[in-house]
């Protein structure tokens, strides 16, 4: 391999960051590197549990996953970020990285054996939530049912810091619809969510939906019978707010499907 050039800069003006560029010569990549400036007498003022889901790009493109990838990004007041998650084809997604100052951490993940990664800077805002275009690419994979030709696209991060309600016994009504995954039409279904994170149907159920969130995490399980492949899929998701919208994802016969709860339009 050709030898590296590494050329780093410190700001001195009060950034806390070094700048520079990694080259082999053909190819140079930017560098940018952040301070983990917060500790115990410095807190982190973005600390908290923040519920996360990764939108897939608009359209029915069935060449990458329709379905939603969700996780957790958990901040201590030390400034430590942990994010624990699943992308839309099933792949898991484990990463800790402090976070800077200005209020960005890092999201980078190898994946499918180093031949693939995700990858986005997290923006934190001081409303509670996050925001991040993740890049995600998975290489050709030719045993594998699902994209077995690989894909390279990006996934809009959006989260907000989780809040349960308690226990009480009174309902909201929601929308459930699940789309691609070889469905062929979308399934549309009203809903009535207890407090307790029961979720019962309050129209026909052809399909034998069902579906549980779990109030302390906002993360949702449930399954449904595919009206094409006729036998029981499972899904999973997790809401950004137990009160607000969630989405997840559901594998179909070789495809990614998505799962959205919503408020009844």
């Amino acid at each position: 391999m050709n030898p590296l050039q590494v050329i780093l800069h410190l700001d001195l003006a009060g950034s806390d960051q070094i700048s520079g560029t990694v080259s082999d010569g053909a190819f140079a990549s930017e560098l940018l590197a952040d301070r983990a400036a917060f500790s115990a007498t410095n807190p982190c003022p973005f600390a908290g549990r923040f519920a996360v889901i990764l939108q897939p790009p608009a359209g029915d493109d069935s060449t990458i996953p329709q379905g939603f990838g969700y996780g957790t990004l958990t901040v201590t007041t030390t400034g430590r970020g942990s994010m624990k998650g699943v992308l839309a084809d099933g792949t898991k997604i484990n990463a800790t990285v402090p976070l800077s100052k200005q209020g960005t951490w890092p999201l980078y993940e190898a994946l499918y054996k180093n031949h693939g990664a995700s990858l986005g800077w997290v923006t934190f805002d001081t409303n509670s939530t996050l925001e991040a275009t993740v890049d995600w690419f998975r290489p050709s994979l030719p045993a594998s049912l699902y994209f077995p030709n690989g894909f390279t696209t990006d996934a809009t991060l959006i989260g907000k810091k989780y809040t349960a309600r308690s226990s009480g016994g009174s309902t909201d009504n929601r929308q459930v619809t699940l789309g691609g995954g070889n469905l062929g039409a979308n399934i549309v279904k009203a809903v009535f969510v207890y407090e307790t994170g029961n979720v019962v149907l309050s129209s026909a159920n052809s399909e034998n939906l069902q579906m549980k969130i779990k109030p302390a995490t906002g993360q949702f399980s449930g399954s449904f019978t595919h009206p094409l492949l006729n036998k029981t899929i499972n899904f999973a998701g997790s809401m950004l707010r137990f009160d607000d919208e969630g989405a997840g994802y559901f594998l179909g016969s070789n495809e990614s499907g998505f799962v959205i709860i919503e408020p009844i339009p």
